[in-house]
């Protein structure tokens, strides 16, 4: 099965918008409970709860706390899975070396958060969607009717003071069986987001257009901001030139991500097999001291590559194998004698010179090596391996020089 989401804007009425926000309330209550439980259960006995442990403690906690029961208890499952999925990426993040990272903590209970529902809590009559513990069915405009999809959640959430509805469908799969025999390797990079090779010799390519689109959206905001400091606070121009900036903000962040969703899409209906991942930590390569300067920095942020990375994996999901492996040393290494280069490679080159006669893309060098490196874990596979004589026949920068 694949999942498709659809986002609808509701209309509430006063007493229901009154409601929709009591449910954010009382989300931001279970949460704070089940945070302080396991923190403390952890501070007595050493040992840490599982999703189960805790989904198992809400029967208690409505009992504790009567106006509980007024919160779906699905929707309040899916809670205690968010806390168990946030302290296992802190773990990972612990583990990965990351300083920064930070348990999951307390919030304020008026915070607005998105009220999620899984598996029931809802059900669609035309225009209107009745939720679980709101009394009238609440008014939505769309030409589909959402009453035929099998719908596997929906979440609730508050934007610009705009209510809107995401509705998570499951479809049949259309694609074509995937070829077991493609594998896909991938390096992603600043200037382009993703060059990858597979194992038939087949080179893909994806610039990096969220820089673009980033580096443009930064330098109309720089330009705002400088007349912004001009200006005395709270004034009417103040005031004016501050709304302009957030809708640059909200207008770059929407741009990227969905430049972002159309080349990860692109990538997963290439139909292949598995798709490997250098496992880059962008954290760990911008607090190193080299890539400290400024623009280095910022072509990292621009660059969005977390992001890629997980509307990737999203969309691949059920059709294509999406793996992470050791990346290390994977740009320094020549693809062709399998030795360290005598000359570090900084990121200001663009090529790589593998022998007196073969010079290729640095960044297509690092995707081979990837792919080697996968294929040496799974000789088991029986993958055809990479010819990688022709690649580096079709792929050669080298130009002879000319005559005298």
């Amino acid at each position: 099965m694949n999942t498709k989401t659809h986002t609808i804007r509701l209309f509430p009425s006063f007493s229901q918008e009154k409601d929709l926000r009591n449910l954010m309330r009382l989300r931001n209550v279970i949460y704070n409970n089940l945070i302080f439980i396991r923190e403390k259960t952890y501070q007595d006995t050493k040992k840490s709860m599982s999703d189960f442990d805790l989904i198992n403690l809400l029967p208690n906690l409505k009992k504790e706390k009567p106006e509980l029961s007024n919160y779906n208890s699905k929707a309040a499952q899916s809670i205690a899975k968010q806390i168990g999925a946030s302290y296992r990426s802190f773990f990972k993040h612990l583990k990965n070396g990351d300083k920064k990272a930070r348990p999951p903590n307390i919030v304020d209970e008026n915070k607005i958060v998105s009220i999620i529902f899984n598996q029931s809590g809802w059900s669609f009559k035309e225009n209107k969607i009745v939720i679980s513990k709101i009394k009238e069915p609440i008014l939505f405009k769309s030409k589909e009717d959402y009453s035929k999809l099998s719908i596997k959640e929906i979440r609730i959430k508050l934007i610009k003071n705009k209510w809107l509805c995401d509705i998570v469908a499951e479809y049949k799969d259309t694609y074509q069986e995937n070829n077991s025999n493609k594998i896909l390797a991938i390096d992603l990079g600043l200037k382009t987001l993703a060059t990858g090779i597979d194992n038939d010799g087949k080179v893909v390519v994806l610039h990096n257009k969220a820089k673009k689109i980033g580096k443009y959206f930064d330098n109309q905001i720089a330009k705002v901001s400088k007349k912004l400091s001009t200006k005395q606070k709270d004034s009417n121009s103040y005031i004016q030139l501050s709304n302009v900036r957030k809708k640059l903000y909200n207008k770059k962040n929407a741009q990227t991500k969905q430049t972002l969703h159309i080349q990860s899409k692109l990538l997963a209906n290439m139909n292949y097999h598995t798709i490997i991942l250098g496992d880059l930590s962008i954290k760990e390569l911008m607090s190193k001291e080299e890539n400290k300067k400024k623009g280095v920095r910022k072509s990292f942020q621009q660059s969005s590559i977390d992001i890629f990375r997980q509307f990737l994996s999203y969309k691949c999901q059920g059709k294509t194998n999406v793996v992470e492996i050791d990346e290390r040393h994977t740009t320094q290494l020549n693809c062709l004698t399998n030795k360290m280069f005598q000359k570090k490679v900084e990121l200001k080159d663009r090529t790589v010179q593998l022998s007196n006669s073969i010079i290729i893309d640095r960044d297509l060098n690092s995707a081979i090596n990837i792919l080697k490196r996968w294929e040496s874990y799974h000789l088991a596979a029986l993958i055809p391996p990479l010819d990688l004589s022709k690649v580096l026949e079709e792929r050669n920068l080298f130009q002879e020089p000319p005559m005298l």
